[in-house]
Order: structure tokens, then C-alpha cells, then sequence
């Protein structure tokens, strides 16, 4: 179920016309020899556009794939295996570098927003019942003692596998 919600998230973006107007934008601004496609260093300039301007809009930080990911994408929307992509081919690769970015932004959020707070609530309720000396004493910490909390959760969900490959 959740992969469809990532999917669906990423193919709303992939398919609007703001999306095809920022792919048709950073196609023209990168192709700087002005041959209607990009080399691999245009292309990686691109994704360094994208994702600067996506990090700009949100305040999570979006990681870009490494260099060796981008390439290997490259290669395979290269359909015509030219070693340049066209416009056409150039939508396809930010198609699915957005669904990719979709994806971990999400998952991130979930993360941050959920997944964490649900865990420091689960802990602060465990300490209650096992040990509730110690609840006492995180209560009169006031702050300290609930981002000490937080951050144990925060380090729990982060061991999950689910989370742990993301930022």
C-alpha cells in the first residue's frame, strides 16, 4: 500500500504541466551547446539544478543519487544509446529521478512526523509502567527530559530498516 501512495504522489507531479514547464526550463538552461540534447555533464549539471531548486522549495534536504545512480539511469533512458539524451529521453530521466526523490522525501517525512513521535510516546509510556522512578525524574527535567526522549526515538527509528537508508 505504500508504494502506491509513493507512486501516485510521484506520477500527480510527473504529470502536470509545471512539471513538463520546469523539464522543458532546466533542458534549454543546461543544454549550453545548443545541440537539442545533453551530454552526461549537462545532464549532471541538471540534476544539481533540480535538486538545488527542490531544496530550495522544501525544507527537507533532498539528496541527489550519486554519480555512478545518475549515469546508470542515463544509460538506460538512452534508447537510442546516442550518449546524449533528447528532450523526450531528458522527461523520462526526471521522471523517475522525481518518483525516486518522491519516494525518500516521503518516507522521510513519515519518519520525522510519525514514525518518531509515535516511538517517544510508545517510550515514555514504557518508562511510565517499568520504570517509574525514572518517569519522575524525566518529568522534572522538563525540556531536557522529553528531548532526551525524542532523541532515543529518534535513534530507535533509525535502526529500523525500513528508515535506516534514509536521511
Amino acid at each position: 500500500p505504500t508504494m502506491g501512495l509513493l507512486d501516485a504522489l510521484s506520477g500527480r507531479v510527473t504529470r502536470s504541466a509545471r512539471f513538463r514547464e520546469y523539464v522543458d526550463a532546466a533542458f534549454a538552461e543546461v543544454d549550453h551547446n545548443a545541440n537539442g540534447s545533453l551530454d552526461r555533464a549537462e545532464l549532471h549539471l541538471a540534476v544539481v539544478l533540480f535538486f538545488d531548486k527542490l531544496n530550495a522549495k522544501v525544507k527537507k534536504r533532498a539528496v541527489p543519487p550519486v554519480k555512478a545512480e545518475l549515469m546508470a539511469l542515463f544509460d538506460e533512458v538512452d534508447v537510442d544509446k546516442s550518449g546524449e539524451l533528447s528532450n523526450a529521453e531528458f522527461t523520462v530521466y526526471m521522471e523517475r529521478l522525481c518518483a525516486q526523490t518522491t519516494s525518500g522525501l516521503t518516507v522521510s517525512l513519515l519518519k520525522s512526523f510519525i514514525a518518531v513521535p509515535a516511538t517517544a510516546i510508545a517510550l515514555g509510556v514504557g518508562i511510565k509502567k517499568v520504570a517509574p522512578a525514572l518517569h519522575e525524574k524525566i518529568k522534572e527535567a522538563k525540556g531536557l527530559g522529553s528531548a532526551t526522549i525524542s532523541f532515543c526515538a529518534s535513534q530507535i527509528v533509525n535502526k529500523v530498516p525500513a528508515f535506516a537508508a534514509v536521511p
